[in-house]
């Protein structure tokens, strides 16, 4: 299980935004996080999380465990319009505005 302190260094696979009417394919970035006490901190040095100000938090939720295949844990943001899930070294996130949804999935390996 990840520690206070551990990075997690991020490559997408997949990032899209959906509208009622279609589905854009947007370029593919890198990113990383730092696990802290009870939240991932993404920095804010590169990639999609480099543009919402100084960094954003999301906080993990209660729900957190290991297994055999990996770490597996749901995080999500005060503002209630991101969430995500870590499952099996996989970030997936979900950004929702109005008729906007944003999509990616990533692979992250510890660093």
């Amino acid at each position: 299980m990840a520690k206070v302190g551990d990075s997690y260094n991020c490559t997408m696979r997949q990032f899209m935004d959906v509208t009622p009417d279609k589905i854009y394919q947007k370029p593919l970035q890198e990113f990383t996080f730092v696990m802290k006490e009870d939240k991932i901190v993404f920095t804010v040095d590169k990639g999609y999380f480099a543009g919402l100000g100084e960094y954003l938090e999301m906080e993990v939720s209660h729900f957190r465990e290991s297994s055999s295949t990996g770490e597996h844990f749901f995080v999500d943001a005060e503002n209630l319009r991101d969430s995500g899930v870590f499952d099996d070294n996989h970030f997936n996130y979900t950004y929702v505005e109005g008729a906007l949804t944003q999509q990616m999935i990533a692979i992250c390996f510890r660093y």
